[in-house]
């Protein structure tokens, strides 16, 4: 299908109509977020492996969207599955999303502007990877719109990889300890390498590894490292942009 083209009264040149543009936006934010859904793989196989283990499937795996934090989710069923309260363990996964709205603050120049349908949709795919390839692209020109596209292809590529990564892990089952070790640093890996482009970076991977550090020596839980390294690297990297602004 040939793309559907304007001429301009003032140019001769090919002028390509706004459905094209933000098409072209879309697929460029789908390549973008592409290499962050491979590396959180890792992760998704183990959230999938702590579904299996639930003892209501269509529960836990339907907790892949409706609660969309990995970290959320996992801290959720590893509680549970402990024996703690469902409400104690809902705060503790709330808790644990709860760094979500400094991203969403950020992305306020982004859909504040947008109505509330819009807006609600957009907060709704607020993580990590979508933070970032949001903020990656507004360091570029471009449109208000065009960025708003390019967040939608990000967010449609990350939700469909992430539950297909965790309906593998699904499917795999209960795997052997040393085997969740092995995926745990990988996992950490793709959470926090992506910091280092942003402000406060640094500051966010070095947290990221104390507090990992902290949790092995501390005898954590596997399942539980994953969140505790992103809540230190989300806390120092706002902190550390906050004091270089002052």
């Amino acid at each position: 299908m040939q793309p559907t083209t304007t001429r301009t009264a003032t140019s001769p040149e090919l002028v390509p109509q706004p459905d094209e543009a933000a098409w072209r936006e879309a697929c460029a934010g789908a390549v973008a977020m592409a290499p962050l859904v491979v590396g959180y793989a890792p992760f998704g196989l183990i959230v999938g492996v702590a579904v299996s283990g639930s003892s209501d499937l269509i529960a836990a795996w339907t907790g892949t969207l409706s609660i969309y934090g990995g970290s959320a989710q996992l801290t959720l069923l590893h509680l549970l599955a402990g024996g703690v309260g469902a409400w104690a363990a809902a705060g503790a996964a709330a808790l644990v999303n709860a760094r979500l709205v400094v991203f969403s603050l950020a992305l306020v120049p982004l859909f504040g502007s947008a109505r509330l349908p819009v807006r609600l949709l957009a907060a709704a795919f607020v993580v990590e990877p979508t933070w970032v390839v949001a903020l990656q692209r507004g360091d570029r020109p471009g449109t208000l719109s065009g960025r708003r596209w390019h967040y939608a292809g990000a967010s449609l590529v990350l939700t469909v990889g992430w539950v297909l990564c965790v309906t593998a892990g699904l499917a795999l089952g209960q795997v052997d300890a040393p085997v969740v070790a092995m995926v745990v640093p990988l996992c950490l890996v793709a959470v926090v390498v992506p910091h280092l482009r942003l402000p406060g970076g640094a500051a966010a991977v070095l947290a990221a590894a104390l507090a990992s550090l902290g949790a092995v020596a501390a005898s954590a839980p596997a399942a539980v490292v994953p969140p505790i390294a992103m809540a230190a690297a989300a806390f120092a990297g706002v902190s550390s942009v906050r004091e270089e602004d002052s």
